[in-house]
């Protein structure tokens, strides 16, 4: 991923909870936070945010402004027409559109691996631990084996 599309979606996608705001992206790329809601309002699938207050789709904090899911986020991203976005911002834009299923779900995929990879480690780091006592172990018992049959070297027949 390229580092300015990085930066925009450091920029752009704030999160509450698990939800996200759409005014940062409205505002980062200057669309009309108003025309976006209504746009919300008419779709058939984030029409449910209005009307049911869906937990899938998002929700509407008591000031208005609009939190949607991760899928209602990407769905809206997807029904923002380029057209409407300003001509310098347009294929910035596009990569976003692009890029935001993956900065998305990969951040979750690479949590989940990191989870896992944690686990593994501790396992193996417990291994390492009973190796590492195994080892004092034995070399103690090889050691007392090589002092007690090496012992007549230790007497001292100067006398």
């Amino acid at each position: 991923m390229e580092t300015t599309t990085l930066t925009i979606f450091k920029k752009t996608v704030q999160y509450s909870g698990q939800n996200i705001w759409i005014k940062p992206v409205c505002e980062f790329f200057d669309l009309n936070v108003q025309n976006q809601q209504r746009k919300l309002k008419k779709d058939k699938i984030l029409g449910n945010l209005w009307i049911k207050k869906s937990t899938d789709l998002g929700e509407i904090d008591k000031n208005g402004r609009i939190l949607l899911s991760k899928k209602g986020f990407i769905r809206w991203i997807q029904l923002i027409n380029f057209n409407t976005i300003r001509q310098e911002l347009q294929d910035s834009f596009i990569q976003f559109q692009e890029m935001i299923f993956d900065y998305l779900y990969g951040k979750t995929e690479s949590e989940q691996q990191a989870k896992i990879d944690y686990m593994r480690l501790k396992r193996l780091k417990n291994l390492y631990a009973k190796i590492g006592r195994e080892i004092q172990r034995v070399e103690k018992g090889f050691n007392n084996y090589l002092e007690n049959r090496f012992v007549q070297y230790k007497l001292d027949f100067s006398k």
